[in-house]
């Protein structure tokens, strides 16, 4: 199959030859230009993708972008047998890994030392509390995760970086799948996707995806169903404006908020199916609704105009067991409280930007200007700092199922205690203006590229965290500098430099409102296509500088605002075909995150930053194995290796953790209409854990159980 990308279609394709070359005017000939032809078909994946979505605003090609980003196709995650963003996508991008607390909830991805922002559509997700809730496998198109500020899409942001989610929209040909996956653990998900036009004239297009999927995890009595609902329309005005709107609803049921367990015999020390939850609890239930619409217009082949509305209204609530310490006269008894734990968060978003090209004599500028409009709330209630009722179990003899509720007296959903006063309720808005202007100037026949950027961005935000109340105002400017020169057609080196400011949630330890944190990125690196782009590699090494660091006390769970960090680091990337049959993931991060200065605990300068990992290596190959015979059979291998890895809060007298080293190896077979795809992970049936701490007495240790040995097959039938 033919993919054509930028205005391009086979009828175009044979216009030139079709028409006579004096009726031919120079306007016709630039929506004849095509900007990338892709061969694609079932021997071939599209590992190694060159350009960037829309959304991302930078209408160039991931080699000619002055930034270390990495794009991810939903093909990858295919072969991988990913379910959704909470699983190991983060495999294939360098030094990027989840804090795994919120299994049932959110990605928190990590990145460069720092929590990285989430973006769907180009839409700021970052929560104000928990959240966003994953995106699942079955409405997504890509994931671009961009190293450092990406001061260009919006104005919040860490400058370790961010990602963003491109959902499944019509494409205006006509495909139809269906995928069955079944596994270990009682796994069972169908998913279907629908693409196609309901006219003749094809100026309307749509897509439908829908999933079921139901499972119980690795730890006793736990379970996760989820459905998903996705219709999307678009109606192509001309071939120039079209407008698109796109739903998305997800609703979760599951009965662990996350795989975490608790002992105060050191990290790792319970079986790996250990659970502190009951199966007489009543699960947690969330539901997600996510709304967009885009409008396009091209006043020229050189200038698009495009607009966004996205609203999304998003909630959860249920139950868990947390263990708050070690019981004081029997260590092998947990005192489990029963908490009660919600959270509703809103987003009303609204974009405008501009991208166009013009010269000024022999130099080239590509603009982009924009504006973007964000309010943002977050509601939660809980009795995480109420909840006294004590329900005792045993380490070696846990006994299940004969718990009584709020003390003999039957089973209330919002525990024994009154989660609607003041000390149950977190209430956080945010609510930001900000605009953005860059020119990237184009000489020497657009070998050099210079990005010069500023954007600013005036904010006011409102906390009531637990009684506690605060306001913050501001406004603050932010530029860029990236420099990009082609040393030949397929490699560059760039330079950036760009700068990042993050409003935070919540209340310092002094009263007062958490300042914004402001960061500084110096990055540098060398792209390279190779093989007329069938695979590429990118090196960068980064310096990143952030003050008003918030260092969470786990003694006093108090808010200190008073550090600074630097994190350095050097990345690695490769991904594509190495050759005929051979796709490949491989990454390399070296990273270095430390505090380096902090008024009011001196103790902590030196000390690492939470949840940092010094070395991060993933690898991933599919292979096309050349039997005449058996076309189409393939076989899969993989690993990740994590080493150096920091506790959740950091710590004077911090304790090593396991280092984690996963194996996965698969196969499969495929041909156009049928495929089907066997993994299993962890191979070696490795006992794993991660985002490890202890409780501020230190007699409790925490930490996220990861699943032993398991398998999933999928069988996919294109209809």
């Amino acid at each position: 199959m033919l993919q054509f990308q930028g205005l391009v279609t086979p009828l175009l394709i044979a216009a030139p030859f079709c028409l006579n070359a004096q009726t031919i005017s120079s306007d016709t000939l630039k929506l004849l230009k095509i900007d990338e032809i892709e061969i694609t078909s079932k021997y071939y994946k599209r590992y190694n993708p060159k350009q960037l979505s829309e959304a991302l605003r930078l209408e160039t090609s991931l080699l000619k972008a002055p930034q270390h980003i990495q794009v991810i196709n939903n093909e990858i995650f295919r072969d991988q047998a990913v379910l959704n963003l909470n699983e190991s996508a983060t495999r294939n991008v360098s030094g990027t890994f989840r804090e795994e607390l919120h299994n049932g909830i959110s990605p928190d991805i990590y990145s460069r030392g720092g929590y990285i922002s989430a973006q769907r559509n180009g839409v700021d997700m970052r929560p104000l509390g928990k959240g966003p809730i994953a995106d699942d496998l079955a409405i997504i198109e890509r994931v671009e995760f961009v190293k450092g500020p990406s001061g260009f899409m919006n104005g919040i942001s860490d400058p370790s970086g961010s990602y963003n989610i491109i959902t499944k929209k019509p494409t205006g040909e006509t495909k139809r799948s269906f995928d069955l996956l079944t596994g270990s653990f009682g796994l069972l998900r169908a998913a279907v996707d629908l693409d196609g036009q309901l006219d003749k004239s094809n100026k309307v297009q749509y897509r439908l995806n829908v999933m079921g999927m139901r499972g119980n995890g690795f730890l006793k009595h736990d379970q996760n169903n989820r459905l998903l609902f996705a219709p999307s329309l678009k109606y192509q005005f001309s071939d120039r404006t079209s407008i698109t709107a796109e739903y998305i609803y997800q609703q979760l049921n599951y009965l662990l908020l996350s795989e975490a367990q608790m002992s105060p015999y050191g990290y790792g020390t319970l079986p790996k199916d250990f659970t502190i939850t009951d199966p007489s609890i009543r699960p947690f239930v969330g539901n997600d609704h996510n709304a967009f619409l885009t409008f396009q217009h091209k006043f020229k082949s050189d200038w698009q105009l495009t607009t966004k509305l996205a609203y999304i209204r998003s909630g959860y609530n249920g139950t868990l067991f947390w263990v708050n310490g070690a019981n004081a006269e029997n260590k092998d008894i947990l005192d489990r409280n029963l908490v009660y734990d919600s959270n509703k968060y809103g987003i009303f978003s609204t974009q405008a930007y501009l991208n166009g090209y013009f010269k000024t004599g022999n130099v080239g500028h590509r603009i982009i200007t924009g504006i973007d409009i964000n309010n943002k709330s977050s509601r939660s209630w809980d009795t995480w700092g109420t909840a006294t009722t004590v329900y005792p179990l045993s380490i070696t003899n846990p006994q299940y199922s004969e718990t009584i509720l709020n003390t003999g007296i039957g089973g209330d959903f919002a525990s024994q205690n009154d989660f609607t006063s003041e000390g149950s309720k977190i209430h956080r808005r945010l609510f930001y203006v900000s605009a953005y202007a860059m020119d990237e100037l184009l000489f020497l026949d657009e070998k050099l590229r210079i990005s010069l950027g500023l954007r600013v961005t005036a904010s006011n935000g409102k906390t009531n965290d637990y009684g506690a109340k605060s306001n913050s105002e501001d406004v603050v400017l932010t530029p860029r500098l990236g420099v990009n020169y082609a040393l030949d057609r397929n490699t560059s080196l760039y330079f950036l430099h760009d700068q990042s400011y993050l409003p935070q949630a919540g209340i310092s330890v002094d009263g007062t409102a958490l300042k914004p944190l402001k960061g500084v990125n110096y990055e540098l690196g060398i792209k390279r296509d190779w093989m007329e782009g069938k695979w590429n590699t990118s090196v960068s090494v980064y310096h990143i500088e952030r003050n008003r660091l918030i260092t969470p006390d786990p003694v006093s769970n108090l808010i200190y605002q008073t550090g600074e960090s630097k994190s350095r680091g050097v990345e690695f990337d490769l991904k594509g075909r190495l050759t005929k049959g051979l796709n490949a993931v491989i990454n390399y991060a070296y990273t270095d995150s430390k505090i380096s200065a902090d008024e009011m605990k001196p103790e902590n300068i030196g000390l690492a930053t939470p949840n940092r990992v010094k070395h991060i290596h993933n690898t991933w190959l599919n292979y096309l194995l050349p039997i005449e015979r058996v076309k189409g059979l393939t076989v899969s291998l993989g690993y990740q290796w994590l080493v150096g890895r920091a506790e959740r809060f950091t710590s004077t007298n911090p304790v090593a953790l396991k280092d984690i080293f996963r194996l996965d190896a698969g196969a499969g077979w495929s041909n156009d209409k049928y495929r089907i795809n066997l993994i299993v992970n962890n191979l070696l049936n490795e006992k794993m854990y991660s985002t490890a701490w202890r409780n501020g007495s230190g007699n409790m240790y925490y930490w996220v159980q990861m699943a032993p040995i398991h398998a999933r097959l999928s069988l996919g039938i294109n209809l």
